[in-house]
């Protein structure tokens, strides 16, 4: 039995969130691969989630947006998600697509999940599936 691909992905804008996971999804199958999707609010989440599936799993895919607001948390939340996620990925030397959008507004993280535009979520499940075959020399 073929191992899966996980996608944890952040649905707190399910819109963006939506169209990252079908790009993923997309790129995951027409590599014939299969995925499991577990979904959190917020991308401080993800981490959690990482660590806990590390083992399961033959590559993973994180998912969300973080759009820049008045205050001082996009900064806070931008970083410790990503530190998180990458201690955890470098650590366990997994095979990882990094797909959390971080933009200053709406509009950029529709461009950036938009399959049609830059397709992030595909990207991520690309770089995903290359660790995966590197990983494996």
């Amino acid at each position: 039995m073929k191992k899966k691909i996980l996608i944890i992905e952040s649905n707190y804008y399910p819109s963006i969130s939506d169209a990252l996971l079908d790009g993923a999804k997309k790129t995951i199958v027409e590599s014939q691969f299969d995925y499991e999707k577990l979904t959190v609010h917020g991308v401080l989440e993800i981490p959690v989630l990482l660590e806990k599936y590390k083992n399961d799993y033959i590559g993973f895919v994180t998912l969300g947006c973080v759009i820049r607001g008045e205050t001082s948390h996009y900064d806070i939340v931008t970083r410790i998600s990503s530190e998180s996620i990458f201690k955890i990925i470098n650590t366990n030397k997994l095979a990882h697509g990094f797909g959390l959008l971080t933009v200053e507004n709406f509009a950029q993280a529709k461009i950036r999940a938009d399959l049609k535009k830059k397709n992030i979520g595909g990207v991520a499940a690309k770089v995903c599936l290359k660790m995966i075959s590197l990983l494996k020399k």
